[in-house]
């Protein structure tokens, strides 16, 4: 029931604040991060590195719920208001960051993710930055072609 709530929640976080007007630009980000999150679920499965609990079959069903509510919803409000300068990327991926590993610790905490073998909060948290990075080195090169686009309609 977690994960069914927060995937409703998520996508009622992005209907209140994503500028919709903006879907096309987002295209890139959101598929990105969805595609790391099926990697990374991937991951998950093969090396049993953290597991989710809460649906019959967490193996496929949780994941599946993360994959098209949180990681895109994320990815698209994390762009939608991207500075310009890396320096303020890197402010706004370390609070993105704080909120991601504050959500991964709660998760934890109330029995619905365990982690195994070696993976900890830790490396979710280094794991998260090098994500959020990513997705806006993805979001800034995959933009400036939607822009150019946009200028040049025909």
């Amino acid at each position: 029931m977690y994960y069914i709530a927060v995937f409703f929640v998520s996508w009622i976080w992005w209907y209140l604040k994503a500028d919709k007007t903006r879907l096309r630009e987002m295209f890139g980000a959101v598929v990105f991060t969805m595609f790391l999150g099926l990697l990374t679920d991937l991951i998950m499965v093969h090396y049993k590195l953290w597991d989710y609990e809460g649906l019959p079959e967490p193996i496929y069903t949780i994941p599946l719920l993360l994959d098209y509510s949180v990681y895109p919803v994320v990815a698209y409000l994390f762009a939608q208001n991207l500075p310009e300068t890396w320096g303020d990327i890197l402010k706004r991926t370390l609070i993105w960051t704080g909120f991601a590993i504050c959500f991964e610790w709660i998760t934890l905490k109330t029995g619905h993710m365990e982690h195994h073998q070696w993976w900890n909060l830790w490396l979710s948290l280094a794991a998260d930055i090098l994500i959020f990075l990513s997705m806006a080195a993805i979001f800034r090169y995959y933009r400036t072609a939607y822009l150019r686009s946009e200028s040049n309609p025909g």
